[in-house]
């Protein structure tokens, strides 16, 4: 039996007046929405490198570093040791937040410089979005300026994952530190590397050296991630450089990028031979995440 026809147009008000009240409930006057964690300088409608053939993805998170400081609401500058119980040498570093500026050159850039803080004591730097922004799955791309020489230091981009490695040994789907990119080689080739189950006698690692044309030739290069369920690209200036498919190695769970400037004992050379100029610095156009 069909309504009759004033019988619709109550139901039909009494359905748009549920919605509005829903509507009401679920944004209520007075409160406002977070902030976006997407620069207004990134371009509009960017996508990752080499995506054409990919559907458009939601730019969830940007800096272009086109301001004058850092932008405190997506990250914090670290002041930590960082020297490895396993060093051989004698150096001792840490992460500075003095060495970490924003500069209006080029359209924006964060600088990560080295500094020498006493006889074979130095300093990097590191900027990091835990407890501001963490995902999971999606693609993040970092065009970033390496050192021209490597000596003893290196440009890092990295994920780490927001609740520690997790409890589940022999697996990184309840976390794990994705290395991509540290650029410890002289040559024109970097370690992708993967860490999980912790950092004590349960430690995994998965690493594999890929090919970096340009690398220490020409002054930006982009770094990128693309990361599904059952899948992790990785890749410079838009190629693809390494593939993951083994379940044990793809996280499940939230991670949170960290762009940093390390003193690590295994990069090629030796700390002490750096210049300590801006050759030395380790710039970062822009970092972006999509989902």
């Amino acid at each position: 039996m069909v309504p009759h026809r004033s019988v619709l147009r109550r139901l039909i008000g009494t359905c748009a007046a549920l919605a509005a009240c829903v509507g009401a409930a679920a944004a209520p006057a007075g409160v406002e929405e977070p902030p976006s964690l997407v620069d207004p300088a990134t371009p509009a409608g960017v996508q990752p490198l080499g995506s054409t053939a990919r559907a458009a993805q939601a730019l969830v998170f940007s800096d272009e570093f086109t301001g004058t400081s850092l932008d405190t609401s997506k990250w914090t500058a670290r002041d930590q040791e960082r020297t490895e119980s396993s060093r051989t040498d004698g150096i001792r570093w840490w992460y500075k937040p003095a060495n970490v500026r924003v500069i209006t050159s080029d359209g924006g850039n964060l600088a990560i410089d080295l500094t020498r803080l006493a006889d074979k004591q130095y300093a990097g730097g590191r900027v990091d979005s835990q407890g501001k922004f963490d995902y999971t799955h999606g693609t993040l791309e970092a065009r970033v300026h390496t050192p021209y020489a490597t000596n003893g230091h290196l440009a890092a981009v990295w994920l780490q994952a927001s609740g520690g490695h997790g409890s589940t040994p022999g697996t990184a789907a309840d976390g794990a530190e994705y290395d991509i990119t540290e650029t410890a080689d002289q040559a024109d080739t970097y370690p992708v590397t993967i860490h999980y189950d912790g950092y004590a006698a349960d430690h995994k690692q998965s690493s594999a050296t890929v090919g970096a044309p340009g690398l220490h030739s020409s002054w930006y290069h982009t770094y990128g991630m693309s990361w599904t369920p059952t899948r992790i690209q990785f890749t410079y200036d838009g190629a693809v450089v390494r593939t993951v498919t083994d379940p044990e190695l793809i996280s499940l769970v939230r991670e949170f990028p960290i762009l940093s400037h390390e003193v690590l004992q295994f990069a090629d050379g030796s700390v002490t031979n750096a210049p300590l100029d801006s050759s030395s610095t380790v710039y970062v156009d822009h970092i972006r995440v999509w989902q």
